[in-house]
């Protein structure tokens, strides 16, 4: 009767563990065909390059970078900086989106200035770590969407990442 039991139980542990095993690996096959992310929350983080680069590199058309913390175009990030300057280098373009519903700004020498700022500090960031990552943007052109928060004051909303589409001969 015990070697039954004994028998029964260790026949109970396979099973559970084979289907514990089949059950990550359907898992790991259904998130490696799943489709990439196409709209992000912008962290300052090592995962948000690793996710953007993975978005660029599967080939989806348009990504958005939605920032939740609204900064100025000229306290841009270093990650994103980087992120337009590798738009930049690999040929594409990189946009600036006034704030809706404003056909001239409020005061333009001093949006000229912030976006000036912007400009230099993208061509400024290189960093040569990144560079292979980076170079998952080739292709793409960049949207820095601007908007005004509460206080009246210009901030970045989103940057929108898109591959252009295919010009004719």
């Amino acid at each position: 009767m015990k070697h039954l039991l004994r028998t029964g139980l260790y026949l109970f542990v396979a099973i559970f563990v084979g289907g514990c095993a089949n059950t990550s690996l359907d898992t790991q096959n259904a998130s490696s065909t799943a489709p990439a992310q196409s709209t992000f929350g912008f962290v300052d983080i090592a995962k948000f390059d690793r996710d953007l680069s993975t978005a660029l590199t599967g080939g989806v058309p348009e990504i958005t970078v939605v920032m939740y913390d609204k900064v100025s175009p000229n306290q841009t990030p270093d990650r994103l900086q980087k992120w337009l300057n590798g738009v930049e280098r690999n040929g594409g373009q990189v946009n600036v989106s006034p704030p809706p519903n404003e056909l001239m700004p409020r005061n333009a020498l001093a949006i000229a200035s912030m976006l000036g700022g912007l400009w230099n500090a993208i061509k400024a960031t290189t960093d040569i770590r990144d560079a292979k990552m980076v170079q998952s943007v080739k292709g793409y052109d960049a949207t820095i969407s601007l908007a005004r928060n509460p206080a009246g004051q210009v901030v970045i909303d989103k940057v929108i990442f898109v591959k252009p589409a295919p010009s004719k001969p």
